[in-house]
């Protein structure tokens, strides 16, 4: 029986693929080419938290928008709303905000609360109840997964959410923190500019009067990341290991978080 060389190299190829798709070391289980690949990873359960945040009121947002801070509380009368991620494409989707007559059935929508802020007052809750339905399939772990309900309160506020104005050098709040509702207390922000605060030169801002850390401090040096568009602004201070080295003495890693 003859057997070409031609041939020989084209298994010789075909068994190094076969060899490169096994990867005995990779431990990923969304990897089809891992040992431990499971096809439902992360799809055994639908996903109800759905996302709001203040609304464009007409205006385009950015192609690429960032991941606003997760929160029910808005000073905004315009909300965006947007379906939970990761459930099968087939999901569906009813809205009931508040105590609108019919429901809605779109996957993303912005609601002016305008009127109804403006008849009712401010400093309210709305209920928001988002029902998935999803076809039963061979990933969904139980029949329970395929009619799905959740309700959030959102609270619409016309106090001023940000703290620091043009300006200003202190500002103070004065109420209760959830967990103690009993106990008053008081929160100041400074913007120190000149001397210094525990060894650290000015400027500095500090936090004073939070529930666990008697001073928060910062260097106004540290890198901040600001992502905004009209109505909605998301800040992130982070701290690099210059910033971080400047805190260690006072503040452990969890507490500066």
């Amino acid at each position: 029986m003859k057997f070409s060389f031609k041939y020989l190299v084209v298994i010789l190829i075909a068994l190094s693929f076969g060899i490169a798709s096994c990867n005995d070391d990779c431990d990923d289980p969304t990897n089809s080419e891992c040992k431990n690949y499971d096809p439902c990873f992360g799809r055994k359960s639908i996903n109800t938290s759905f996302k709001v945040r203040p609304g464009d009121r007409g205006f385009q947002p950015p192609e690429e928008w960032c991941d606003l801070i997760s929160c029910d509380t808005f000073n905004a009368s315009s909300l965006r709303f947007d379906i939970p991620e990761g459930n099968p494409e087939n999901s569906s989707y009813e809205w009931q905000i508040g105590s609108e007559t019919d429901t809605r059935v779109s996957r993303g929508f912005e609601v002016d609360f305008s009127d109804y802020l403006r008849d009712n007052g401010w400093e309210q809750w709305v209920a928001v109840t988002l029902t998935v339905r999803t076809p039963m399939n061979d990933c969904l772990e139980s029949d329970d997964e395929t009619v799905k309900t959740v309700t959030r309160d959102l609270f619409f506020t016309e106090k001023q959410l940000s703290i620091f104005g043009l300006g200003e050098n202190l500002a103070s709040y004065k109420g209760y923190f959830t967990n103690n509702p009993s106990e008053e207390v008081t929160i100041q922000f400074i913007d120190l500019q000149e001397g210094s605060f525990r060894g650290m030169a000015a400027p500095v801002f500090l936090t004073v009067g939070l529930p666990n850390i008697d001073t928060l401090l910062f260097p106004r040096t540290c890198p901040r990341e600001w992502c905004y568009n009209f109505l909605h602004t998301k800040r992130v201070i982070f701290t690099p290991n210059i910033c971080q080295s400047e805190l260690s003495d006072y503040l452990s890693e969890e507490e500066w978080i």
